[in-house]
Parts: structure tokens; sequence; C-alpha cells
């Protein structure tokens, strides 16, 4: 079956299915990247073996990092195809894709005794499923070359032949997952090994907003046709810089309205983040919650606005959300991300600019690490230009 013709009939029984646009928007992205992936490797009709290494290509190529956003839709996408192949008919029964494992019993056992610490380690999901990919990929390493290799009986050799053969944007996070796997195993001998291989990064140019774009996202907020959630979300994300896995699962009482505080658990890296809630940001959320939040049974801050009023599910909703006010803000894409980790440069590169200590904007964004933060010095183009030499000078200097 041609592609383009099943993966067009994905989408319209997904419309017709009565499926909500930011799911549907999901598997618009799902489908995009399927077409791509199938052009890089040459096919044009569709069939089971490229379905499943579709299904399984679950590195994102922007991070080099196993995603478990692309892992569950991907299997999805998968699994939806193929029903229409086989039945004529698209299966939205919901069903839970089988967790990748090793196929070997003794490496199956190292693994699921490794998912296990790793349970009992970190609180973090998105966390455990980075090192979960990360040991199951090298253990299938593993087992295609070396048969049963004890891990007691590791050598730097084989670690090093697995980083070498690994492609070069996945490299850093290897390194990362292969680290945790020493610290594990209790090999600061390979941990030693590792500590002098520096993979190469690929980092990308910050998105922000310009100042007149954030005037008439303002604006737009300040709209009677704009939901009071949707500039409530806005202007927290401008604010504070908060991650879209974050504010979904924010709850009434993370709201300190005596002391005008608004505090949450960070899911990537669980620190504990409480920043002010400004006028604007508060007045905003006040507004939300006494004429528009719906009676929800739960506590969740934001919620869905129609019945039932479950909390927002995933990113995508806030992606969508953020997406429909900057486009009535007349904000055009240009090669931006515009969803709510565009409002966290932004916020973050207003600090900079505003000259707020890197320690703070760190503690602000939940950084662990105040040296991730720098990266968002880059956007102050004023203070860079201070940095620059006159190159008048220079070629006197270099001709006299």
């Amino acid at each position: 079956m041609d592609i383009n013709t099943v993966c067009t009939l994905l989408i319209e029984a997904l419309k017709n299915a009565g499926y909500n646009e930011s799911t549907i928007f999901n598997y618009q992205g799902a489908v995009r990247r399927f077409k791509a992936f199938c052009k890089e490797h040459g096919v044009t009709e569709y069939s089971y073996e490229i379905g499943k290494l579709y299904a399984d290509a679950v590195i994102s190529p922007k991070i080099g990092k196993f995603s478990k956003e692309r892992y569950h839709l991907q299997g999805r996408f998968f699994r939806l195809i193929e029903s229409y192949v086989n039945t004529g008919q698209f299966d939205f029964s919901v069903t839970t894709r089988a967790r990748v494992q090793p196929s070997g019993e003794y490496y199956g056992k190292v693994y699921s005794d490794y998912c296990y610490y790793l349970r009992e380690r970190y609180d973090n999901e998105n966390t455990r499923h980075f090192y979960e990919y990360g040991m199951y990929s090298f253990l299938s390493f593993l087992e295609r070359g070396y048969d049963v290799c004890p891990l007691e009986s590791l050598t730097t050799s084989i670690i090093l032949d697995y980083v070498k053969c690994s492609k070069p944007e996945r490299q850093r996070g290897i390194l990362c997952e292969l680290r945790n796997i020493c610290r594990y195993l209790d090999r600061n001998d390979l941990l030693m090994a590792l500590s002098g291989i520096h993979a190469p990064g690929h980092h990308r140019i910050i998105p922000v907003l310009e100042t007149e774009e954030q005037e008439r996202i303002k604006s737009v907020t300040e709209d009677n046709e704009t939901p009071l959630r949707d500039s409530a979300m806005i202007l927290l994300g401008l604010t504070t810089g908060i991650r879209a896995c974050d504010i979904i699962k924010l709850r009434l009482t993370d709201i300190d309205w005596r002391n005008d505080t608004i505090s949450w658990k960070q899911s990537k890296t669980g620190n504990l983040v409480c920043v002010p809630l400004t006028p604007a940001v508060g007045n905003a959320i006040a507004r939300y919650l006494t004429r528009q939040r719906p009676d929800a049974p739960n506590d969740y801050l934001f919620v869905r606005l129609i019945a039932p009023f479950d909390p927002l599910s995933c990113h995508s909703s806030c992606y969508m959300m953020v997406k429909r006010i900057l486009e009535k803000a007349h904000v055009s894409k240009d090669e931006r991300i515009l969803g709510m980790h565009m409002l966290r440069h932004n916020a973050a590169s207003t600090m900079v600019r505003n000259e707020v200590p890197v320690e703070t904007i760190a503690a602000i964004l939940g950084h662990s690490d105040p040296d991730t933060t720098s990266i968002y010095i880059t956007t102050d183009e004023i203070r860079l230009k201070e940095c620059v030499l006159p190159f008048g000078d220079i070629s006197k200097e270099v001709h006299s």
C-alpha cells in the first residue's frame, strides 16, 4: 500500500473519530517524520518491516537521547497502520506497548535488576526512561557482538567499542548512560576511562522573542476572546520559564497567596522551585480561578475547559495553546519552536538582559549546575558586542 495514501487515511480517520486537535497534531508530526524516514530508506510502499523500523527509531535527532514521546507515539502509529493494512480499519482501542528488553535470559535479568535500581533511585519517570533505554541499547550491543559477557567482566575496550560504533549526535547521551551503568556496577576503573572522553556538543541558537513580539503577546492575553486559563499559562511561562511537563502538574495548593509565591518540583531534575508570584501573573491566575475554571473533580490548577474537566494530558496541549496565541499575536515561527520551551528561553534571556546573576537564573529555572544556564548569556546581543575587540586597533598592532 502506498505510504502517502495510508497516512492520509489515518489523519482523516482521527478527525472523523473526534480526536482532540492536539492529538491530531501529534499524529501529523508522526506522519511527517515517517514520510521523511521512508524517503531516507528509499521506500514508497508500506511494509511491516519499515513500520517496525520506524517505531523503534526512538532517539531524538536533536538531542541524541531516548525520547519517551517518540517511543509511545511512533509505537501507536505503527499499530494503527498495521491494523488498517490487516483489517481495512483503524483500531483505536487502547493498548499498552510492551517494554523493550533484551531477548537473552542473562541480559534480561540484568536489565530487570537495573530497572528496579532506577525505580529506587530516581523519582522522575523521564530520567528512568532515559537510563533504561541506555542499558537496553548497551546490552543489545553486547548480545550482537559478545554473546554472553558478564557485566563484572566488562573491559575498557568493550566500553570504547560501544562508544565508537555509535552515531556522533548520540555519543553525549551514551556517555551519560554508561557513567550511570558504571556507578551501578561500582566500576570506578571504567568511570576513569570514560572521564577522558569528551563528545562534541551540538548547540542550537537559542530562540527568543523580540520586545515588540512580547508586547503583542501580552495584548492578546488581555483580549476578552482569549481564554483566561491560556492567558494565565502564557504569563506564567514568560515570567518563570516553567516547563510544559511542570505547568500541567501544578496544583491549587502550589500557590501561596499569603506570601505571593508559587512552587513546584521539577519533573526533569527533581529540584524544588519557589518563585515570587508577580502581580500580573497572580491577577491572571485569580481571574481564571474565579471566572472560568470549571468545578473539576481534582485539585490541578489548569484543567480542560470542556468536559471531562481533567488535567491537561501532555505537553502537546501546552504547545497548541501557545501556538494559537502566538499566531493571534502575529508572531512568525522563523525556524523557532513556538511552545512552552520558547517562553522558557525567553524568560531566561530577559533575566540575563536585566543583569540577574546567573546563579539566581539557574535557581529559578531549576538547573542543578549554573554552567547549564550560561548558554543564555549568548542571547544578550548588547553586552556581547561590548566584548568584541576593535579590529582596527588589532590591525595596527599586527602591522606595526
